[in-house]
This record gives C-alpha cells, sequence and structure tokens, in this order.
C-alpha cells in the first residue's frame, strides 16, 4: 500500500474518465461531481492507504524521569504513583503523561523540593 502522499499524487495525474472509471469500479458513489476537485475529494477517502506509524523513541527504557502527580492514581498495567513526586521509567513516564493530573518535573524543581538546593 502506499502512503497517503503517493495516493493523492497518484489520483491527481488521473483524468476525470479515468477516475469516473475508478469510482465505478469500485462503487464509490460520485454523483453530482463533475470536476476533478470534487471527483477527487469524493474518492481519496475510500482509497487504502498505509501510512508509517510514530511510535514514541524511547531511547534507554531503564532511565529513570521524575513527574508530579496532583494525587494517587492507579492504572492497570502500568502501576501506581502517589501524589507529589515520582520517579518512573521513560517507557512509564509516556503513559503517565497522557493523564490530566500528571506532568513531568524538572530535575531542579525536584531538588528543591526534597531540600538539595
Amino acid at each position: 500500500m502506499a502512503t497517503t502522499k503517493e495516493v493523492v499524487e497518484e489520483f491527481s495525474k488521473k483524468t476525470v474518465f479515468e477516475l469516473k472509471a475508478y469510482a465505478k469500479k469500485h462503487k464509490i458513489d460520485v454523483v453530482g461531481s463533475n470536476t476533478k476537485n470534487e471527483l477527487l475529494e469524493a474518492i481519496l477517502p475510500f482509497v487504502p492507504r498505509q501510512d508509517p506509524v510514530k511510535e514514541p523513541v524511547i531511547e534507554n527504557p531503564k532511565e529513570k524521569v521524575a513527574i508530579f502527580s496532583k494525587g494517587n492514581i492507579y492504572w492497570s498495567g502500568v502501576g501506581s504513583i502517589e501524589k507529589g513526586y515520582n520517579i518512573v521509567t521513560k517507557e512509564a513516564s509516556v503513559k503517565w503523561l497522557t493523564r490530566k493530573n500528571v506532568r513531568e518535573a524538572t530535575p531542579q524543581e525536584v531538588a528543591k523540593h526534597y531540600g538539595k538546593i
């Protein structure tokens, strides 16, 4: 399968007649579409394509990250964190940071909290 960009480029090169033929062959309703742009808008959502999936880059899974939570949270399959500062793996932090009441903590604020500054 092609990426979205490749599909758009390929279909943009087709004529109105070719686009109508493609739509008929794949049973795509293009009634009322007469211009090339109207046909493209009707056809492109139905064209299969494979866009590359970008996974979060985790350099070192054992690397630790400080996060701050506004409350105690338990997440099945991820673990639990308590209110305040928590040290978790980089991998777990990617998941925890999707939560509304959790944010990443800087090393300076953690040090200040524990009286190291």
